[in-house]
């Protein structure tokens, strides 16, 4: 049985790089502080599976779908420097970690989340710059495959938001060889 990913449609691909019009999904997700990425994806998984195991106001269990995708948030909030610096949140920034819900949903009939951390949220149509790759998501191979979606987006004259997001679509588990991941930038008209 495949497990649901959201719908979208490629509109133009290059090696591993594709550009992919998505249609509407539903979003659960989860804002925390951390160090990176993957750090990020551990801290709010629990907060995100105990919502879809059924810590719902309808004690209902959503299936899972893949990707579990994490993006750091930009805050447009400036605040001043105050001492004293706690060390364990110089390296730390807010990331946001997202489960795609089943599209047998819509907003009015998703279960409502009991746990205030988790949100709901409609995602609407978009156009996104994607490239694949295997293995795992260190922090190392993620900056890399980013600037070659930036180089790109800059060649074809493509505006793309700041933030990219990496989508994971394999459990823990599964060996890094097997492993299919994307980093995700949405594009800007």
């Amino acid at each position: 049985m495949a497990i649901e990913t959201p719908k979208y449609k490629v509109i133009k691909k290059e090696g591993k790089i594709e550009i992919r019009k998505y249609e509407g999904y539903i979003n659960a997700e989860v804002e925390v502080e951390a160090s990176g990425y993957n750090s990020a994806g551990n801290y709010a998984f629990s907060a995100l599976a105990d919502y879809i195991f059924g810590n719902n106001i309808s004690s209902k269990k959503i299936a899972m779908t893949v990707p579990v995708s994490s993006s750091k948030v930009e805050s447009s909030e400036k605040i001043s420097m105050t001492a004293p610096v706690n060390t364990s949140m110089v390296n730390s920034s807010t990331y946001k970690v997202t489960f795609t819900m089943p599209s047998k949903y819509s907003i009015d009939t998703l279960p409502k989340p009991v746990n205030n951390q988790v949100k709901i949220k409609q995602i609407k149509p978009h156009e996104s710059l994607v490239i694949k790759f295997s293995g795992y998501t260190s922090e190392g191979k993620v900056d890399k495959l980013v600037n070659t979606l930036r180089t790109w987006a800059n060649l074809h004259n493509i505006k793309i938001n700041e933030n990219p997001i990496i989508s994971r679509f394999d459990p823990p588990w599964m060996p890094g060889i097997f492993r299919h991941n994307e980093i995700v930038f949405e594009i800007l008209n």
